[in-house]
This record gives C-alpha cells, structure tokens and sequence, in this order.
C-alpha cells in the first residue's frame, strides 16, 4: 500500500512538471488518461486490502505482545490471526505463514486457556526486523490474588 502511493505520488509529479505544461495534445490527452487510470487503480487497491488479512511480517508497529482474540487455521495454507495490541489500539486480522509448530502451540495455548478461563497471547521471538520470527502462543496466566488485608486487632502477647 505505501509502495503503490510513493509510486502514485512519483509518477503524479512526473506528469506534472514534464509532460503537461510542455506537451502536445495527444502528450497531455495520454498524461490525463494514464493519471485517471492509476487513480483507479490506487483506489481500487486500497479498498480490496481493507478486509483482508495482513502479513505478520509486514507488521511495522511494535507488534512484540498481543492477545490473540481469535484463529483460524488451514492446514498448509496458513494461520489466520485477529489480535489485539498492548497500545489499546483496535485488534487487526493477520496472516502467519503455515508452520505446524506454531499450529500445534496455537491449539496447546487455546485449550489450555479455555481450561483457565483466561485467553491466548503471542509474542514475536527473535530479533526485530527479520522475516524468520518465530510467533510463540501461550495461554495467559491466571491474574494474582489481590493481597490479602491483614489486620491486626490487639496486641500480640507471647506465651513464655
């Protein structure tokens, strides 16, 4: 998406400052036709990648914790993800390459979840910036007991 706008934008730019105020009709005619064109498709682009999953890897934010709301799998296709980051922004659908191991820990995570009552996070391993990560699911740990409130009625006496 952001490679299809800067070339969008380039081309706009190209057409502009070389082709239009210098040109011939039919140089202009082609400018303008080729300018609706890319509109077109630009937009049309744009607007068919809206609902769809998007690649873990192409991931830009810090997209190193996140609960896993919900999962699809296809068996040598891939792991379909909708996650929700630890910013509290809204949760995003993504697309993990199949990898049995991350099926097989995806599932572990879930049924253990469910059995907690808790859910399922993800974390990226591996250094930022490769394509390689591994994800990594586990069910999320039960929330600590808050602190019991002891108080103390009298004095405490020994008894010697």
């Amino acid at each position: 998406m952001i490679l299809s706008a800067l070339v969008f934008a380039l081309l706009l730019g190209t057409f502009i400052f070389l082709v239009l105020p210098r040109g011939r009709l039919w140089q202009r005619t082609a400018s303008a036709s080729l300018f609706a064109v890319l509109v077109v498709v630009v937009y049309a682009g744009a607007a068919e990648l809206l609902g769809r999953p998007k690649p873990l890897r192409l991931e830009w934010r810090n997209a190193e914790h996140a609960q896993v709301l919900g999962s699809s799998m296809r068996e040598n296709e891939a792991i379909y993800l909708w996650l929700q980051f630890d910013d509290g922004s809204e949760p995003r659908a993504y697309r993990l390459p199949w990898s049995m191991q991350a099926a097989q820990q995806l599932q572990t995570a879930t049924q253990e979840g469910e059995a907690n009552g808790t859910g399922v996070q993800m974390t990226m391993t591996g250094e930022v910036g490769l394509d390689q990560r591994e994800p990594k699911f586990y069910a999320t740990p039960q929330p600590a007991l808050p602190d019991k409130n002891y108080t103390h009625i009298g004095p405490l006496s020994s008894n010697r």
